[in-house]
């Protein structure tokens, strides 16, 4: 279940246990004042009762006390009228006190009712504000958790459109690596045609120019294709077996007059037995195409580059060191990231040679490293699995 529906299951239980608790708390409060009122009521009703029983039995008394009197009484006479005036008068006193105090009673009793009249409303009223302070309560929470789910959803999403963007990028990059090599082509050919055909040797010369620049032009859009393809993840190597002593024979072939040519000293040394393994022969041969290049870009004339090729239990290691200026200490870290270069000021190449070369070697399953020290000259290894 994702987040949300999370989400909607507790706010569901959070609504479910305070209308529970409302209910409950209603229910509790109904009866605590019921149970108040019907104690007051049997309270004033029982008060009433007995006053009203002690004046009636008091009057009872009362007049059974003058009836008697009143039989035993000789004729009445003067003196005896004045007698019953007075116990008339007493009589009527007496009740006075009596509805005097029943009033009081009655007025003690409104009292306590009205006490608890209020301390029910007071009760009310503090309920009200807990019912207040939950439902803000519950609104904050609420308001929090939807801010919490909104940017949990943009996190969730950022990704995908990044990965989107970075998609439509590698494919129009790839689009355009691809159209420019059919052009670049047609310029390479044609020029080797005028080649052929021109014997003015200014027209060779530029003739020549032509063609170095097409062969760069051809290796940088060949490195985006690569980029894209491993940022695409659909960047492949071929694995044959192949003797690596051979392959290194191959390459100084190739590059040895270009040392020559630049006044560079450059010696090979491989194992003195076939080395064999399985690798992607043209693969590890941009690999070493692009560290000879490297070398020779920097190291100085009357300088030397030396390749070496060492075989362990497990593994084939590739050594080539050259006698250049050597790479700074703090530049070192970042030697194999995409579009460095150690001069940025004066650019050679996209700066995608040394991050391709790392991602052959670690599709290989094999690893490369660098070390270097100022003045000192700058050292390249890496390996490959041995079969």
């Amino acid at each position: 279940m994702d987040q949300r529906g999370k989400l909607g299951e507790r706010r569901a239980s959070t609504d479910a246990s305070l209308g529970a608790e409302r209910a409950s708390t209603d229910t509790a409060a109904e009866r605590t004042a019921a149970s108040r009122q019907r104690s007051v009521d049997d309270r004033l009703d029982r008060d009433r009762l007995r006053a009203d029983e002690g004046l009636l039995k008091f009057r009872e008394r009362l007049d059974r006390a003058v009836a008697r009197e009143r039989s035993e009484a000789p004729a009445p006479t003067s003196t005896v009228r004045d007698e019953r005036l007075r116990a008339d008068e007493g009589k009527e006193t007496e009740r006075l006190a009596t509805d005097a105090h029943l009033d009081l009673e009655r007025r003690r009793t409104d009292a306590i009712v009205d006490s608890q009249v209020r301390e029910r409303a007071e009760d009310d009223a503090r309920l009200e504000a807990r019912r207040k302070d939950t439902d803000d309560q519950l609104s904050t929470e609420r308001t929090e958790t939807d801010v919490v789910v909104a940017s949990l959803v943009e996190t969730e999403t950022a990704p995908l459109h990044g990965a989107s963007d970075d998609a439509r990028r590698g494919d129009v990059l790839a689009i355009v690596a691809h159209d420019l090599r059919s052009p670049l082509s047609v310029i390479s050919v044609n020029a080797e045609l005028i080649a052929d055909v021109s014997k003015e040797a200014e027209t060779l010369t530029l003739i020549q120019d032509v063609s170095l620049a097409a062969a760069r032009m051809e290796r940088l859009l060949a490195d985006l294709l690569d980029v894209v393809r491993v940022e695409a993840g659909t960047f492949r190597i071929v694995r044959r077996l192949h003797d690596a002593r051979e392959l290194v024979a191959e390459v100084v072939r190739a590059y040895q007059p270009l040392f020559v040519e630049r006044r560079v000293t450059f010696a090979a040394e491989g194992p003195a037995s076939p080395v064999v393994a399985s690798f992607d022969h043209d693969r590890i041969v941009q690999v070493l195409s692009n560290l000879l290049g490297n070398a020779m870009k920097f190291t100085p004339p009357e300088g030397n580059v030396e390749l070496h090729v060492e075989k362990t239990t497990d593994q084939i290691e590739f050594v080539l060191h050259d006698s250049g200026p050597g790479i700074p200490a703090d530049a070192l870290p970042h030697v194999f990231e995409r579009f460095w270069q150690i001069d940025n000021h004066e650019r050679r190449g996209l700066g995608l040679g040394l991050y391709i070369c790392e991602q052959i070697v670690g599709a290989h399953g094999g690893k490369i490293w660098v070390e270097s020290e100022l003045g000192k000259g700058t050292t390249f290894r890496f390996t490959l699995p041995a079969s």
